[in-house]
């Protein structure tokens, strides 16, 4: 059934002597016949334009172009791509909220980049022009691994201009698109994911800078094993001084925002990306939303007021120390939540490590289900945990590993890169987060097995709600005694 703004559309369509009223009823009738045969919903203005009653350019000059006409405007073919000189264009590879994208080469350089331009509709929205502009001197800006590099940016043409810009092609899937194919993550693969892409907005909070659209359709995942950050569009500086003061509109995608975002907060930093990082990881475990909602109204309402479902993470689908993740992250009070995306980073880090400490040697029982290798079947169950509360327990990367791993779970082998070998503690795998203001340098290794000192927290006690979470403590473990040894009574 048509809406209110449709109804307007049509009625001002007849005004102005683009359409008769005869056919406003025959697009009004086949709406409701795609609707009730065939669940399609499909703007009366759009049925208008296939019929060829109105024509793109006469549909966008309804009312002056002040409306955003669903399905005008919304698309950049690859004949309007090539007005943009400077590169070559091969195909459209995908299409977002904002623009379409391609893959083009740099004419000059010769390099294969994907090109992003921004939908004809949006060119008028100075605000739009300016988000747009915004992402690509921040891509072009920022030298991190886990965030597209951005290149060329600007505008072609003067009448009927395109703004564009191009940045690094990843080869791979996205993590929503992973999801639709396979369904959800075992936790090994996310717990990787989400720890990648905390480098990439740790990278971005060091520079007064908040994502705000985090969510698993703006998480790539290459082939070379890197996680990268896309989608720059909201992305905004950090404004302390803007606390208690409000935002005209709503920044992201509901069913990944924070409560703060929800609200309209004018003062947002990375603890709202924490957040959307949280429902990423729900998402990618859980295989669900954290909320849904009949609207977009609902579902804000939903990530201010409600709770996360504990039958869900409690119903032995999760490991407990996926659950302390996710809770901590999604907290609704941001106090509450890691306060940096660098702490997100080492607190998974270690407690798994310290998880792994605990462990009495799985790999010598070649029957225990607590193995946590990268192994050769990516379908295999990799859980951290599979019963009760005990943890599990990654396994060392194999010799030669760079640390990273494939979308298929295979660990990536590059060249130069250091190797783990008999009693050495030296180790290929990068440090979760290069220290501020230098390069990338080694991570510690997991202690070896035998270690009876752990900086494991305990989860949370009890799922489902928002409490405060502990600081880091050091535990001390008493020895390990073996039979024979005396005893102090």
């Amino acid at each position: 059934m048509a809406n209110k703004q449709e109804m307007l559309l049509m009625a001002l369509a007849v005004k102005q002597g683009l359409l008769q009223k005869e056919q406003v009823q025959e697009c009004m009738d086949l709406q409701a016949a795609l609707q009730e045969q065939k669940n399609i919903d499909l703007p009366l203005i759009q049925i208008a334009m296939k019929k060829k009653y109105l024509t793109e350019e006469q549909a966008s000059n309804l009312a002056g172009g002040s409306m955003d006409i669903p399905g005008v405007g919304d698309h950049v073919s690859v004949d309007d791509a090539a007005r943009i000189h400077i590169f070559d264009i091969h195909k459209e590879i995908g299409q977002g909220g904002m623009a379409t994208v391609f893959l083009a080469t740099h004419k000059q350089t010769k390099r294969k980049c994907a090109l992003k331009v921004l939908f004809p509709k949006h060119t008028k929205n100075a605000k739009f022009v300016e988000r747009f502009i915004r992402e690509g001197r921040l891509l072009k800006e920022f030298e991190c691994e886990s965030i597209a590099k951005g290149y060329e940016y600007g505008k072609a043409g003067k009448e009927n201009p395109l703004y564009f810009m191009s940045m690094e092609y990843i080869d791979g899937p996205s993590i929503q698109d992973l999801l639709d194919r396979d369904g959800p993550f075992d936790e090994q693969k996310a717990i990787y994911v989400i720890t990648e892409a905390a480098k990439g907005l740790a990278y971005m909070q060091e520079r007064g800078v908040v994502h705000r659209d985090v969510k698993p359709d703006n998480i790539m995942w290459a082939t070379d094993g890197r996680v990268m950050l896309v989608d720059l569009g909201f992305a905004t500086m950090i404004r302390k001084d803007l606390a208690g003061q409000y935002e005209d509109e709503t920044c992201g995608t509901v069913q990944y925002i924070s409560p703060e975002q929800a609200k309209g907060m004018a003062d947002l930093d990375i603890r709202a990306d924490i957040y959307s990082l949280g429902a990423t990881l729900y998402h990618m475990v859980v295989g669900e939303l954290p909320f849904t909602g009949k609207d977009s109204m609902e579902v804000m309402a939903k990530q201010v007021m409600e709770g996360l479902d504990a039958l869900k993470l409690k119903g032995g689908k999760i490991s407990v120390h996926m659950h302390y993740f996710i809770e901590k992250m999604m907290s609704k009070d941001r106090d509450f939540r890691y306060q940096t995306a660098r702490e997100v980073v080492e607190d998974v880090t270690e407690v798994l490590e310290g998880a792994a400490d605990l462990q009495y040697n799985p790999a010598s029982d070649t029957s225990s289900p607590f193995n946590f290798a990268l192994g050769n079947d990516p379908h295999a169950s990799q859980r951290i945990t599979k019963v009760g509360h005990s943890t599990g327990k990654f396994q060392p990367l194999s010799q030669g590993s760079s640390g990273r791993m494939k979308p298929n779970g295979t660990s990536v082998r590059l060249p130069g890169q250091s190797t783990r070998s008999g009693g050495s503690n030296s180790t290929g795998v990068r440090k979760a987060i290069p220290p501020n203001g230098t390069g990338t340098s080694t991570r510690k290794p997991v202690t070896p097995g035998g270690s009876n000192t752990s900086s494991v927290r305990k989860p949370i006690t009890k799922p489902g709600s928002s409490v405060r979470m502990p600081t880091n403590k050091s535990v001390k473990l008493p020895p390990v005694k073996k039979p024979g040894d005396s005893q102090r009574g």
